[in-house]
């Protein structure tokens, strides 16, 4: 739905906004600038869970009410209350539910990329065991991947945290904040599959690109 909708041209919420402010659209985000959003699939579902569907005047997720506490309406709703309440069922069962984010953190979050849509990586927990994946998300920006890399976490916390040690004379722990304040990326390509014990040794040097922008200038 979200792909239709930016293939459709239409403004999400916030670009509509501005439009019918007088302002341009689009803006800065994630250190890139937009001429215009795109619709996402959490974009979306902001929509659809909002009381704004019946017509609601909303604040903060909220519907505001009058003295009675009646709903305050800004105009015809868009969807009857028991079709409201049938999405929302929907969407309930369809949620992932909360739960609680380990590495919310991880070392190369804002630092590891894609080389097949040149979006960010992202942590992803594994069941039982004591490490993740960084994995793309190009789907929950309602974009398509050509060829969508991931890549175990402790392999690739290692060998960016090696690269940097080396190209910097940094000794002792590396740390996220380091990595960004040096505008460190680290672009992995889509791997193959199958193969033999040996893929266990840990990733491919041709699957990764290390790059330094800056380098801080040394005391002393």
């Amino acid at each position: 739905m979200a792909r239709k909708l930016n293939e459709a041209g239409v403004l999400v919420p916030r670009d509509r906004h501005a439009q019918l402010q007088g302002r341009p659209t689009g803006g800065r985000r994630h250190g890139r600038d937009f001429d215009r959003f795109r619709w996402t699939s959490s974009t979306l579902c902001k929509v659809l869970r909002s009381p704004s569907l019946m017509g609601h005047r909303v604040h903060r997720g909220e519907t505001v009410r009058d003295a009675e506490g009646a709903p305050v309406l800004i105009g015809p709703p868009l969807l009857g209350e028991g079709d409201v309440d049938a999405l929302q069922s929907l969407l309930r069962t369809r949620s992932r539910g909360s739960h609680t984010r380990t590495r919310s953190t991880a070392l190369l979050t804002g630092v590891a990329h894609c080389a097949g849509c040149g979006g960010r990586m992202y942590f992803a927990a594994r069941k039982d065991s004591p490490h993740g994946d960084y994995v793309g998300r190009a789907a929950s920006r309602a974009e398509t991947c050509p060829a969508p890399a991931a890549m175990r976490s402790d392999w690739l916390d290692a060998d960016a945290t090696n690269c940097f040690s080396r190209m910097t004379a940094t000794s002792g722990n590396v740390t996220r904040e380091q990595l960004l304040s040096h505008g460190v990326r680290v672009t992995v390509a889509k791997g193959r599959r199958g193969g033999d014990r040996t893929r266990l040794a840990g990733p491919a040097s041709s699957r990764l690109t290390f790059t330094l922008e800056e380098r801080p200038p040394r005391e002393g």
